[in-house]
Parts: C-alpha cells; structure tokens; sequence
C-alpha cells in the first residue's frame, strides 16, 4: 500500500515538473514571438536569448529528473544489499558470529577510508 502511494506520488511529480517545462517553454516563445511581431530589428537578439533561456530550462529539468532517478535506484540497490546481508546474519552459526561481527566491522572501515 506504501509503495502504491510513492509511485502515485512520484508520478504526480514526474507530470507536474514536465507541466512546469513546458508551460515555460510556452511562455517565453510567446514572449519572443510577441517580441518579433513588434521589432524585427531585435530578433536575432532575441531568437538567441530565447534559445538559450529554453535550452537551460529543459537541460535543468533533465538533469534534475535524471539524478533522482540514478538517487532512487541506488537506495534501491542498498537496500536488495542490506537484505541480502541479514538473511545471510541470520544463517550464520553462533561460533562464526564473532568472526563475522570483525570481518564486517572491517568491510565498513576499508569503505570509510578515502580513495589513495
């Protein structure tokens, strides 16, 4: 029922951010046509400035979208890991266990320690 909830929430947050692009979008071409109508001196000014306003907009909202996406998949995969280590806790028998404590207390420490 809880992830029914996160996906529908997610859903409505993928839709309204891409509503958001395009209405932008939207905007500032009519800004620009508008402007064109009106001065045609000004529109190769213009047709760049726009350009570039609705190539940083939707280059924003992608590379947004896209870093959630790798964010959601990673706590995903950490979670499958995480899982995947108590099953293999709970199998282990009770005079390994203090082997085991070490060896993982040593794996967290080696991912702690920075990169040489």
């Amino acid at each position: 029922m809880e992830d029914a909830k996160k996906d529908w929430a997610d859903q409505i947050k993928e839709i309204g951010g891409l509503v958001a692009v395009i209405v932008g979008v939207v905007a500032i071409s009519g800004i620009a046509a508008g402007a064109l109508i009106v001065n045609n001196d000004t529109a190769i000014a213009l047709a760049g400035s726009t350009i570039a306003v609705i190539g940083s907009i939707v280059g924003a909202y992608f590379g947004v979208k896209i870093g959630t996406d790798q964010t959601r998949n990673a706590v995903e995969a950490q979670r499958e890991e995480a899982a995947k280590a108590q099953v293999y806790a709970a199998h282990a028998s009770e005079k390994d266990a203090d082997v085991v404590v070490q060896r993982a207390a040593q794996a967290v420490q080696a991912l702690r320690r920075p990169p040489s």
